[in-house]
């Protein structure tokens, strides 16, 4: 005789163990929201503003990125357990408004503090996002009053549904809102049937994806077919609900759609499909360190590219480094020299791999140069 726990009650104890989880982050988060809401109390214009989230190491990135925004765009930096140098430097570099949230959140709680803050619309950014064309700015924060996020990729998913890519999103606090008077949980984090790590970041703490409520379940079978055990099913990485995804989705069922500014795909090939002469994303450049020490070959090409990219970004802020950067910096170069590559071949490299899905050279040297 099976001696398995009914679904329904499998979720509930799962929903139960994920709500203590969740206040506990709540408490644990409870001053850095607070100094975060004073900080946004403070800004000079609080609409249409576009966040760009750090963490620690980052700097180069952030850096580069910022080189193709222009100065009218009302961008707002939001930084993650940085040095008091890399503050420093931010401040005597970026005349952008910044807060320093002291402790090693992740992408998810910034975004929750913002879902928790913002009263206008709002875009999100991601630091290796390189936006090469201007115009596509203004065009990203036109919103249509059926739309609930302006995008540039997505991921096709099952039932030739899209789900939008955080990379570069504008969202419509107008739908948001509609989905809290819809009386389920809004949140802009991943959510699995498991409530388990899955999509979350490793920081000072354990963290969690949510776990759907019986609401947005419901919500939910308006626009996803069953899966075998008759929950919604979102196909995409093993089945867990991606960055904003599941607010898209519920915001979806309501009447609202996702509007493709750009019709790029993020489908994991790593196929022209992903990159544009008007914007590149890179992904992965917090985490690709991570690697295991046996897949850091030159065969991994994942590590081997963006190991590459990581140093030549780097290298383009010059020698005014924070103390930490130029030991990062040292550091890559001996990486560099164990896989037995020069500059001058980690340049060509990566000019060769963007020039191969259809990025001109022009937009590569762009990306790519000190100029």
């Amino acid at each position: 005789m099976s001696t398995a726990l009914p679904l329904s009650l499998q979720l509930g104890l799962r929903r139960l163990r994920g709500a203590w989880r969740q206040a506990l982050t709540d408490r644990a988060y409870a001053r850095q929201l607070a100094e975060f809401q004073r900080f946004h109390a403070g800004l000079p214009d609080p609409r249409n503003v576009i966040y760009m989230f750090f963490t620690s190491g980052l700097l180069h990135w952030l850096h580069r990125a910022l080189k193709f925004v222009p100065p009218e765009v009302n961008v707002v930096l939001l930084g993650s357990a940085l040095s008091a140098d890399e503050i420093a430097w931010i401040r005597s570099h970026h005349d952008r408004p910044f807060h320093a949230i002291d402790a090693r959140v992740d992408d998810i709680t910034a975004l929750d503090f913002i879902l928790r803050t913002a009263r206008h619309h709002f875009g999100w950014l991601h630091i290796d996002c390189f936006v090469l064309n201007p115009e596509i700015f203004p065009e990203m924060m036109t919103l249509g009053g059926d739309v609930f996020a302006n995008c540039i990729w997505s991921h096709p998913v099952t039932g030739g549904l899209d789900t939008l890519h955080s990379a570069f999103v504008f969202l419509n606090q107008e739908a948001i809102e509609a989905v809290c008077k819809a009386g389920v949980e809004v949140s802009a984090g991943t959510y699995s049937y498991g409530g388990s790590s899955v999509g979350r970041t490793v920081t000072n703490r354990p963290l969690y994806s949510r776990v759907p409520t019986p609401g947005q379940i419901e919500l939910l079978r308006k626009v996803l077919p069953p899966d075998p055990t008759g929950l919604p099913w979102y196909s995409q990485e093993g089945s867990y609900f991606q960055l904003l995804v599941m607010l898209q989705l519920l915001a979806q069922a309501l009447g609202y759609r996702l509007n493709h500014v750009r019709d790029l795909v993020r489908d994991g090939s790593g196929s022209a499909a992903h990159y544009s002469n008007e914007i590149i994303h890179v992904n992965g450049v917090a985490t690709y360190q991570r690697t295991a020490e046996p897949a850091r070959t030159v065969e991994n090409r994942n590590y081997f590219m963006l190991l590459q990219a990581d140093y030549t970004l780097l290298s383009l802020m010059g020698e005014n480094l924070p103390p930490a950067y130029a030991r990062m910096k040292e550091e890559l170069e001996r990486e560099l020299r164990r896989l037995g590559v020069s500059e001058e071949q980690t340049r060509r490299n990566l000019f060769g791999f963007l020039l191969t899905r259809g990025v001109s050279q022009e937009r590569c040297a762009q990306i790519l140069s000190v100029a």
